[in-house]
């Protein structure tokens, strides 16, 4: 079993590594005023370190401090430590200069974001992995309950922190197309360079 958030976390901590940021503070909080990904859904949860701040989208936010070696040798094993464990890997990406997705758009970009997709995926069946936000409908008459059937897996944010979706990734990754979808999952899909979908995600907040 492949569990993705489990061995994420592994790979920042050699990523970070006799560094000394493992002990550095990290401030998990919910921002109420951030822009939202129309494909995710729940409470913005920011974790801020070494002056960045990123984001994950959860129903199960904390608010703490902490700090990055909190998930090493853990369980994570469940939905509010893992979204934790995810905004806390998005922010060191981050902090590394790995990743520049940290935040939603605006939702001026929506509309645009919106189109593209539905160009790129033309058509094609899809499995999606988490809920889809305000999106769910627009997609319904391209998805399917058989995974099997799809031509593309999409991930969202919630889907990238779900029991099992390693196992899912490992064993299609060489057959079919594995999208990640929106800021929440832009970390993982950077460690494990899985394709990532958010044309007018920010590094930055305005």
């Amino acid at each position: 079993m492949m569990d993705i958030v489990i061995e994420s976390v592994k790979k920042i901590q050699v990523l970070l590594e006799d560094s000394g940021c493992t002990d550095a503070g990290v401030v998990l909080d919910v921002d109420t005023d951030a822009d939202t990904c129309q494909f995710e859904s729940g409470a913005t949860m920011s974790a801020t370190f070494g002056g960045r701040s990123a984001d994950f989208a959860t129903h199960d936010p904390i608010r703490a401090p902490t700090k990055i070696s909190f998930m090493f040798g853990e369980s994570l094993d469940t939905p509010p430590v893992r979204g934790a464990a995810c905004a806390i890997i998005n922010v060191v990406l981050g902090f590394l200069c790995m990743s520049r997705i940290l935040h939603a758009c605006p939702e001026s970009c929506h509309a645009s974001c919106r189109n593209r997709i539905h160009q790129e995926i033309a058509g094609k069946m899809l499995f999606c992995i988490g809920s889809l936000g305000k999106t769910e409908r627009d997609f319904s008459r391209h998805v399917t309950g058989n995974l099997s059937d799809a031509e593309i897996i999409l991930i969202t944010g919630d889907g990238i922190i779900a029991k099992g979706t390693g196992d899912i990734i490992e064993n299609y990754k060489n057959t079919k197309r594995i999208i990640c979808i929106g800021p929440s999952t832009a970390g993982i899909a950077r460690l494990y360079e899985i394709e990532h979908w958010c044309p007018f995600g920010r590094s930055g907040i305005d």
